[in-house]
């Protein structure tokens, strides 16, 4: 029977594969700059070590090329204990002197890590009134950006209180709580007419590292929601490590944005479609018909890119 299973995601990542784009290559070009584009930061608040700074300067590079209409982190935007306060330093020495490139000043939409939960998520949230760029109405949040003739519903979500709210309760991070976002997210999905879907999430739902894996409270709670609808990528983090991975349905492509600092070694699995490690971001291409991701690296190369159709 393990085979069998083996032998039928063999055959679905070959259908998918069929139907949607894969290109792997160094040299794979960038989107163009006439089209919806945006890019995607996570794991990366270190005071500009750990290649942070590299990152930064080829990130404001690419932006520039692309003209990225905006920014969206994956979370732990400020590593190891997040920020106490709207003045805290730390929005110096991780955001504001390291993200300098004009292309960089455009909206930042941030999702929360497991790190900045270890400090005060409402000043995160607060200094949307102190930044011009900074752009965080509440923990979890969903928008709709578009251009021309396509749209692209974020729905961003704070998975750390899910995380903890199921797997964990306590005075912080509550069921109840959790629950409510869930619902959120299900009424949100429900009433969505957009061209394309994305959830932004910290933790991933599916992941080959070897002491993270899947996250089982993702998988409980937010997996059944995701598939009732019509999600197309979930974006999650908090591995520091590039991957793109596929489940047994085949609905929804699940990718996983290395750090914007420092990464770990590659890991894969039966779901692997691609794994790798270095530090870099991950750009999100849309038009009408089609949803493409490119995962590039510290040095600007693009080492994958995936195309969803319609």
């Amino acid at each position: 029977m393990k085979y069998l299973n083996y032998y039928l995601v063999f055959i679905l990542l070959l259908f998918v594969t069929c139907c949607n784009t894969v290109q792997q290559s160094a040299t794979a070009d960038l989107p163009g700059s006439t089209a919806f584009n945006f890019v995607i930061i996570s794991d990366y608040g270190r005071n500009g070590f750990h290649n942070q700074k590299e990152v930064a300067e080829v990130m404001g590079d690419v932006a520039e090329k692309i003209s990225a209409r905006f920014i969206v982190t994956g979370g732990d935007n400020f590593q190891i204990n997040g920020v106490e306060s709207v003045t805290d330093p730390l929005w110096l020495t991780c955001f504001e002197n390291i993200y300098t490139n004009p292309s960089l000043h455009v909206e930042w939409y941030p999702a929360l890590g497991n790190h900045d939960h270890g400090g005060n998520i409402q000043a995160q949230v607060d200094y949307s009134k102190v930044s011009r760029r900074w752009k965080m109405p509440a923990s979890y949040y969903t928008l709709v950006k578009s251009r021309d003739s396509v749209t692209v519903r974020l729905v961003i979500l704070d998975t750390q209180s899910l995380v903890y709210g199921f797997g964990n309760p306590g005075r912080k991070f509550t069921r109840e709580d959790a629950l409510r976002q869930i619902n959120w997210t299900d009424s949100v999905l429900a009433a969505e007419k957009e061209d394309w879907v994305i959830i932004i999430g910290h933790h991933p739902v599916f992941s080959a590292h070897p002491t993270r894996q899947n996250t089982e409270e993702l998988l409980e709670y937010l997996y059944p929601v995701m598939n009732k609808y019509n999600v197309d990528f979930y974006v999650g983090s908090h591995d520091h490590i590039f991957q793109h991975l596929k489940d047994s349905t085949g609905r929804i492509d699940y990718f996983v944005n290395t750090a914007g600092s420092s990464v770990r070694n590659v890991a894969r699995n039966r779901m692997t479609v691609f794994a790798a490690s270095s530090p870099g971001f991950s750009i999100i291409s849309a038009t009408v018909n089609s949803l493409e991701i490119y995962f590039v690296d510290i040095n600007g190369n693009v080492i994958y890119r995936y195309t969803r159709k319609k």
